[in-house]
């Protein structure tokens, strides 16, 4: 598989870290295909076991993997990470700096207008972060294009902070018809899409609600999975969804095609560290989502999922990804 080189990369998010944080310093989601059942079960049973080890090492403020720094002078607050969570040290500094970005934007006590601009300033910093790494691949290497869909129908995972941002950028963005045609496609999607595994779903008769007609209808505000997918062959990505027998190899094989590392590397650390400065901080519930069950939740039910939400509260228990 090709990659940006990984030192120059490297080099290049250190040097945009500070588009992501003041100067003053102020478990992901990402898309899975499905494994086989011999699989699932070692991985539900690994899942347990960490679960069981992470209690055991919690702080007594609940964090495992935070440590609140203050200085006793100023009383200014910084986090760092109590151990690396990557092998590679950028994105450790990177989720290290997005929970920070997060202390500081939501301070001691989160609003959702605070959590909002918190994630759009997370989607935009890792729009920057993965444009530098891509600016380093050969040229024509990226085969991703407008219009280019195919990695848009399956199963895409969201935070509860991404689920609201979207949320609130197509009210923002559409009328109440509008709004009420996209709460109907949803519920169509939903209902065709429950209790489907993640391979069933990876399929042309489940697209994601925002595609419209090949594109991303919200591309301004795409979750962070989306950002980090970037092709090298979108012929490959086509056979993989439409020709039966490469999508039947590409499932059994049980990961993905060829595409660019490093853009992925960098999502999964904005993500990180979002979801560490959410839940640590703040005892939010950051658990992946299913974006067309979170979608249908919001457009029917809010503001009354925000309130639940914020108050520590878990209303998004029906929208949770399954693992299969």
């Amino acid at each position: 598989m090709r990659n940006v080189d990984s030192r120059a990369g490297e080099r290049h998010v250190r040097a945009l870290l500070s588009f992501w944080i003041d100067a003053d310093e102020a478990g992901l989601p990402s898309r899975e295909y499905a494994l086989s059942g011999r699989s699932r079960k070692a991985e539900r049973a690994a899942a347990e076991r960490k679960r069981r080890k992470e209690r055991a090492f919690r702080d007594d403020a609940g964090r495992l993997h935070l440590k609140l720094h203050r200085d006793p002078a100023t009383g200014g607050e910084h986090l760092t990470l109590k151990a690396p969570l990557f092998d590679a040290e950028w994105q450790n500094e990177v989720a290290t700096s997005a929970a920070n970005t997060a202390l500081g934007v939501l301070g001691h006590a989160p609003t959702l207008e605070g959590v909002l601009e918190l994630t759009e300033r997370a989607m935009a910093s890792t729009s920057r972060l993965i444009a530098g790494l891509l600016a380093r691949a050969p040229e024509g290497a990226l085969a991703c294009r407008s219009g280019c869909d195919h990695c848009c129908y399956q199963v895409v995972g969201v935070t509860a902070a991404e689920a609201f941002t979207i949320h609130a950028h197509v009210v923002r963005t559409r009328s109440t018809d509008e709004l009420e045609r996209l709460r109907a496609h949803v519920a169509d999607l939903h209902a065709r899409s429950r209790g489907l595994s993640s391979a069933e779903r990876f399929s042309a008769q489940h697209p994601c609600p925002f595609l419209e007609a090949g594109s991303c209808s919200i591309y301004e505000v795409r979750p962070l999975s989306c950002r980090g997918m970037n092709s090298l062959d979108a012929s490959e990505c086509e056979a993989r969804l439409r020709d039966p027998a490469a999508r039947a190899e590409f499932l059994a094989r049980g990961h993905g095609g060829r595409c660019f590392i490093e853009p992925i590397s960098a999502f999964r650390a904005v993500s990180a560290g979002l979801q560490l400065g959410l839940s640590e901080l703040y005892q939010l519930d950051t658990r992946a989502l299913d974006l067309t069950a979170a979608m249908l939740l919001l457009l029917e039910s809010e503001p009354s999922v925000s309130r639940g939400w914020l108050a520590g509260e878990r209303p998004f228990e029906s929208a949770v990804r399954d693992p299969r």
